[in-house]
């Protein structure tokens, strides 16, 4: 795993805090209106799936997926995959967003430097839900904010699997990259649980990480 990985991770989980925090949206709890809109996200159609460009060649992918509301705006859940280890690492969603906005800010904030592309609806379930899978072999639950954007996505059986998406990163080995959120010590305690000693490899980019998930 080469240093640009590690910046692709820190980047993205510091754009889906920042939204958080200094957002002029309320939070999906307080907003009027919004959790119904979540929660009928299936019944609306899908307007488009991004991801960065190149998206393949590290181990976070960062998913987004929007559906077109009655009155037109935008309903969208973002996730962040590590295809390598952890699976579904971070997720936020939120509706009602003006198109305009959507495109012209939200997008290109989530890809932060790289380049914004279109992907198919089967691709982007694929990344999602297959990295959600491959993590649970080893006893790791997607991000609790999930609960709330899994509305946002089809059902997993809804769409046929294509085979394009691969996981693990040495013929299906887990490699644990250090984030600076995470609690690098229990994922290694799991990984020597679940796969076993000799059977996973990891990086600590950070030498005394913090010992805390990431939070609103």
């Amino acid at each position: 795993m080469n240093k640009g990985d590690k910046k692709k991770q820190q980047k993205a989980l510091s754009k889906g805090s920042e939204r958080k925090r200094s957002s002029g949206r309320q939070g999906l709890s307080t907003r009027a209106g919004l959790p119904r809109h979540i929660r009928e996200a299936r019944s609306y159609p899908i307007a488009g799936c991004w991801t960065a460009q190149g998206w393949e060649e590290h181990g976070l992918a960062v998913v987004v997926v929007a559906r077109r509301q009655p009155n037109g705006n935008l309903v969208s859940g973002t996730y962040l995959v590590d295809r390598y280890c952890l699976g579904l690492k971070n997720t936020y969603c939120d509706a009602d967003m003006p198109e305009d906005e959507f495109r012209q800010e939200y997008l290109p904030a989530v890809v932060g430097d790289s380049e914004l592309t279109s992907i198919s609806p089967a691709l982007a379930h694929e990344i999602i839900y297959g990295g959600i899978a491959y993590a649970a072999r080893f006893g790791f639950r997607p991000h609790p904010d999930f609960a709330r954007s899994r509305h946002v996505l089809d059902p997993e059986e809804a769409h046929p699997h294509i085979g394009a998406v691969e996981f693990g990163y040495d013929q299906g080995k887990p490699l644990y990259v250090a984030g600076p959120y995470d609690n690098a010590e229990a994922v290694l305690r799991q990984l020597s649980r679940t796969a076993g000693e000799g059977n996973y490899d990891y990086v600590l980019m950070f030498p005394d990480p913090p010992s805390v998930e990431w939070e609103e």
